[in-house]
Protein backbone atom coordinates (compact mmCIF):
# COMPACT_ATOMS: atom_id res chain seq x y z
CA UNK A 1 0.00 0.00 0.00
CA UNK A 2 1.42 3.38 -0.98
CA UNK A 3 1.31 6.45 1.22
CA UNK A 4 -1.23 9.15 0.38
CA UNK A 5 0.71 11.87 2.20
CA UNK A 6 4.04 12.44 3.92
CA UNK A 7 5.30 14.58 6.75
CA UNK A 8 7.32 17.72 6.16
CA UNK A 9 10.47 15.86 7.22
CA UNK A 10 9.81 13.05 4.72
CA UNK A 11 9.05 15.58 1.97
CA UNK A 12 12.40 17.22 2.70
CA UNK A 13 14.23 13.95 2.15
CA UNK A 14 12.31 13.10 -1.01
CA UNK A 15 12.50 16.51 -2.69
CA UNK A 16 15.91 17.69 -1.52
CA UNK A 17 14.36 21.04 -0.55
CA UNK A 18 14.64 22.44 2.96
CA UNK A 19 11.68 22.54 5.30
CA UNK A 20 11.87 26.35 5.21
CA UNK A 21 11.50 26.33 1.41
CA UNK A 22 8.61 23.87 1.58
CA UNK A 23 6.86 25.98 4.24
CA UNK A 24 7.30 29.14 2.17
CA UNK A 25 5.92 27.41 -0.92
CA UNK A 26 2.89 26.34 1.13
CA UNK A 27 2.37 29.87 2.50
CA UNK A 28 2.51 31.34 -1.00
CA UNK A 29 0.04 28.78 -2.36
CA UNK A 30 2.61 27.05 -4.57
CA UNK A 31 2.32 23.78 -2.64
CA UNK A 32 -0.93 22.37 -1.29
CA UNK A 33 -0.62 21.02 2.23
CA UNK A 34 -2.91 19.86 4.99
CA UNK A 35 -2.52 20.70 8.65
CA UNK A 36 -3.29 18.20 11.37
CA UNK A 37 -2.95 20.20 14.55
CA UNK A 38 0.52 21.73 14.29
CA UNK A 39 1.74 19.08 11.88
CA UNK A 40 2.09 19.80 8.15
CA UNK A 41 1.24 16.92 5.82
CA UNK A 42 1.95 17.02 2.08
CA UNK A 43 -0.13 14.87 -0.30
CA UNK A 44 2.05 12.57 -2.42
CA UNK A 45 0.45 13.85 -5.64
CA UNK A 46 1.65 17.37 -4.78
CA UNK A 47 5.11 16.12 -3.94
CA UNK A 48 5.29 14.15 -7.20
CA UNK A 49 4.50 17.34 -9.13
CA UNK A 50 7.25 19.08 -7.22
CA UNK A 51 10.00 16.51 -7.82
CA UNK A 52 9.43 15.90 -11.51
CA UNK A 53 12.47 17.09 -13.50
CA UNK A 54 12.48 20.82 -14.08
CA UNK A 55 9.49 21.52 -11.84
CA UNK A 56 11.40 23.68 -9.35
CA UNK A 57 14.31 26.03 -9.89
CA UNK A 58 17.36 26.05 -7.66
CA UNK A 59 15.76 28.85 -5.59
CA UNK A 60 12.73 26.69 -4.80
CA UNK A 61 10.44 28.61 -7.12
CA UNK A 62 7.91 26.46 -8.88
CA UNK A 63 8.18 26.68 -12.66
CA UNK A 64 4.84 26.89 -14.44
Amino acid sequence: MTKLSVSLHEAEAISGLSSVTLRRMAQRGKLKVARIGRRIVIPMRELEKLVRPGAVSETGRKKE
